[in-house]
């Protein structure tokens, strides 16, 4: 049973990433922002809790021009067969420096995580599945490289499967 479920996680989490993939060029605009997927992310966590996220990234600049980042990614890792965590989770990143999308931004976090573990004496069919929720702040620092991409340094810490994390991001 617990395949099944692993097996219908990883299918809804591809449906969700085809769906959005297929939404990258479509504007969708209310009172004062267009809003529309424009960049992509990818992010690596070699620290304290690793995984690969994969996102989508729409970029606002707002009246008080300062630019506001709306991410949808999803993220994954598996650890010596005994942790695996699948997720997805919307960032919101505000920049302080006006008229840029580069130097230090707040960031926070909201989605979910659904994870599994075991330890090193039992067996595949003694895993533990739990759903946590994913709730966090942090701080970031972008670097501007060329043609509106970006290497991001992330720190959140927060409600999550791991109370913290450090990321390594690129924006393109």
């Amino acid at each position: 049973m617990r395949k099944n479920t692993k097996i219908l996680l990883i299918l809804s989490l591809l449906l969700v990433w085809n769906f959005l993939s297929a939404q990258t060029n479509t504007p969708v605009s209310n009172d004062s922002i267009k809003f529309k997927f424009n960049q992509k992310y990818v992010a690596l966590s070699p620290l304290i809790s690793p995984r690969i996220c994969l996102g989508l990234l729409s970029a606002n600049k707002f009246e008080d021009q300062r630019f506001n980042e709306a991410i949808l990614y999803i993220h994954a890792f598996e650890t010596f067969d005994m942790y695996r965590l699948y997720g997805i989770a919307s960032r919101v990143n505000q920049f302080f420096a006006k008229n840029k999308q580069s130097g230090l931004f707040l960031l926070g976090n909201l989605g979910f995580d659904y994870g599994e573990s075991t330890t090193l004496f039992y067996s595949d069919n003694d895993k533990n599945g739990y759903v946590f929720l994913n709730l966090a702040m942090g701080l970031g620092y972008s670097f501007k490289l060329k043609n509106d991409s970006y290497i991001r340094l992330e720190w959140d810490i927060g409600i999550k499967w791991l109370f913290s994390n450090i990321y390594i991001s690129y924006v393109w």
